[in-house]
Parts: C-alpha cells; structure tokens; sequence
C-alpha cells in the first residue's frame, strides 16, 4: 500500500503541462600556450611588464636574458640562438647589465638597442665620470 502512494504524486507530476527541464553543456574552450603571459600589449599592464617583461641586455656580450621564462639570447655568426644555458665562451658581468622593458622579443630590434647601448658603454661613462 505504501508503495502505490508514492507512486501516484510521481505519475502526477508528469503528467502537469509546463515542466520541462534544460540541459545546457559547457562551450568548448580552446587553450594556447605561449611563453608570453600577462595582458595583451595594448591593455594596462598595471605594473605587470614591470615585473614580469623585463630583459637584461649585457652590452659587453650583446647578450639578453629573459628571467621569466629563464632564457638567452645570443648572437652566432649572424643567427640568434637562445637556451636555458649560454655557451661556455660567454662571460657575463652582472654588474654591467642594462634592465630593458620590452613587449618584444629584444634581439628583434638588437640594432636600435646596441646603438642606445653600444659594447663599451660602460667603459664610456666610466672615463666620462658618470659612475664615480
């Protein structure tokens, strides 16, 4: 008995016009990877590249070194070559580095930033009296 109460108030409700259940499925999400993060280059960063997109351009060297990513750049003949190591010929001097805030992959531009940098710039403004 207690079985044929039960299911009578089920049988009810299906038969009540106006009930219908939606059932909606996620979109697809499409993911991409790229070594660069943060926002795109023509929103506010907010101070993020300042954290985040700053290269170190080793003028001695014309080295650049990328710290987010842990990365080199370096010039081979007149190819860039870049890895996680640079090759043991390279001798870099932390001391002499200049901190470059780029939205673009700086050996694309090395000309105009070895102009602004050349190999000796230290060596200049030490005998210049800038660094006394």
């Amino acid at each position: 008995m207690k079985l044929h109460i039960a299911i009578v108030p089920a049988a009810l409700l299906l038969l009540i016009p106006g009930c219908v259940a939606v059932v909606e499925r996620p979109a697809e999400v499409e993911v991409v990877e790229s070594d660069r993060h943060g926002p795109p280059p023509w929103a506010p960063a907010h101070g993020w590249r300042r954290k985040h997109e700053t290269y170190y351009y080793y003028p001695a060297t014309q080295v650049y070194y990328y710290p987010s990513v842990r990365r080199y750049y370096w010039l081979e003949g007149r190819d860039w070559r870049y890895g996680d190591r640079l090759p043991r010929y390279y001798t870099l001097d932390h001391d002499r580095r200049v901190a470059l805030d780029l939205d673009y992959e700086p050996h694309n531009y090395h000309a105009k930033i070895r102009s602004a940098y050349p190999p000796d710039y230290y060596e200049r403004n030490y005998r210049n009296g800038k660094y006394r």
